[in-house]
C-alpha cells in the first residue's frame, strides 16, 4: 500500500485518488461497525430468549444457566476451531525435514558467530520463532542432562 501511495504521489495524482481511498475505507469500516453492533444486539436478545425458553421448559433457572453455559462454550470452541483452521500456516516442514536441510560446515572449518546467527535467522523465517525456541530449549535440556550424566557439571 505504501508503494502504491508513493507511486501516486510521484505521478501527481495522489490528492485525487487518496481522498477516494480514504473515503471508501472509512465507509467500509463504519458499515462493518454498524453491522457488528446490530449482530451483537441480536445475539444478546437471542441468548436471553434461549435462556427464558429453557427456564420455562425446565422450570429450574440454575439448570437453564448451566445448559446455556455449555451451549455457549460449545459455540466458542467451534468458532475457535474454525478460526484456527482458517488462519494457521499451511506448509511448514516437520522437524525431520528441518534437520535434513540444516547447513553443515565444511570439514576442518568451525562456523563463526555470524554463520550461526544466519542459520538461526533462516530457521526462524522457515519454521517460526516458537518452534525454534522450543527446539533450542529442548537441546539445552538434553545437553545439560548429558553433561551431568557424563560428569562434566
Amino acid at each position: 500500500m505504501l508503494g502504491a501511495i508513493l507511486r501516486l504521489i510521484a505521478a501527481g495524482e495522489a490528492s485525487r485518488r487518496l481522498g477516494g481511498y480514504v473515503q471508501t475505507t472509512i465507509t467500509r469500516y463504519l458499515v462493518l461497525a454498524l453491522a457488528a453492533s446490530v449482530f451483537s444486539a441480536a445475539s444478546v436478545f437471542a441468548l436471553l430468549a434461549g435462556f427464558w425458553a429453557l427456564n420455562k421448559w425446565l422450570e429450574d433457572p440454575v439448570l437453564s444457566a448451566a445448559f446455556m453455559a455449555v451451549i455457549l462454550a460449545s459455540i466458542g470452541f467451534l468458532i475457535a476451531l474454525i478460526a484456527f483452521g482458517t488462519t494457521r500456516e499451511k506448509s511448514r516442514p516437520d522437524a525431520k525435514q528441518a534437520l535434513a536441510v540444516t547447513a553443515a560446515p565444511s570439514p576442518g572449518e568451525l562456523p563463526t558467530v555470524e554463520d550461526i546467527g544466519r542459520q538461526i535467522e533462516h530457521a526462524v523465517r522457515k519454521h517460526g520463532p516458537v518452534r525454534v525456541l522450543a527446539a533450542a530449549a529442548a537441546g539445552g535440556v538434553v545437553a545439560a542432562l548429558l553433561a551431568k550424566r557424563l560428569g562434566r557439571i
